[in-house]
């Protein structure tokens, strides 16, 4: 087990799905009202699904795989709506193997994608890739200040610990570099409903919107960058 998943703990929250809680930080990977509901509220819901009705293709990238949660929603996503994603996910810090196979997520998006997913999930680490129909997945385990991408990407989950345990993710350098790897038109959608975190966003240039939240938060999200940058 990796130093940064080595005092990590399976957390069943109030859906029924599993979350992780860091005993260093004592934070969650996810809502404790629900790991799988506030997943498919902020990302699918509120970004992924309302992109889909734009483009037949997307690139997806999420700023902290974490346990792969929203990863697998998207590639459910994929195969049940027929869109292309090309999924990119970053995490210096990836959750161990075994841990990842505690999860219960097979019951959230079936046990034959979960499966594939525990099996591939050592290839993803070693810079490979997994294949699903419609959907590509590679991850790469650096810091966000250090990822470079030769394309941009048309949507971002924005899914770092929140501004109390790793504030580095939402100060301006940060915002500033996910800005820059948003595509035109392009959309982001994260938990976080901070106010020093929106205003960067518009002194960027992007609109900043607020959506009602999932269950325990009253509030999310979403970024959108104008089509004619």
């Amino acid at each position: 087990m990796n130093k940064a998943t080595a005092n990590t703990t399976l957390v069943l929250t109030r859906d029924g799905s599993h979350s992780l809680r860091n005993e260093n930080t004592g934070e969650l990977y996810h809502s404790i009202f629900g790991a799988f509901t506030e997943s498919v509220h902020v990302f699918v819901e509120a970004g992924l699904r309302p992109l889909a009705t734009q483009r037949s293709a997307i690139k997806l990238l999420e700023v902290g795989l974490g346990t792969g949660l929203n990863l697998l929603l998207a590639a459910a996503f994929a195969s049940q709506k027929y869109i292309s994603i090309d999924y990119t996910g970053i995490d210096p810090y990836p959750v161990d193997i075994e841990m990842i196979k505690q999860l219960n997520y097979g019951d959230f998006v079936g046990d034959e994608l979960f499966t594939s997913y525990n099996q591939s999930y050592q290839n993803l680490l070693n810079a490979g890739q997994w294949n699903q129909p419609n959907f590509k997945a590679q991850m790469v385990q650096l810091p966000l200040l250090q990822f470079e991408s030769s394309s941009v990407f048309d949507l971002i989950f924005y899914d770092a610990f929140s501004p109390a345990s790793q504030e580095e993710m939402w100060d301006a350098e940060s915002i500033s570099k996910v800005a820059t790897l948003l595509a035109p038109g392009g959309v982001l959608v994260t938990y976080c409903i901070r106010g020093c975190v929106r205003r960067q966003f518009l002194a960027l240039g992007l609109q900043a919107e607020k959506l009602a939240g999932p269950p325990g938060k009253r509030e999310m999200m979403r970024i959108t960058k104008s089509k004619h940058v």
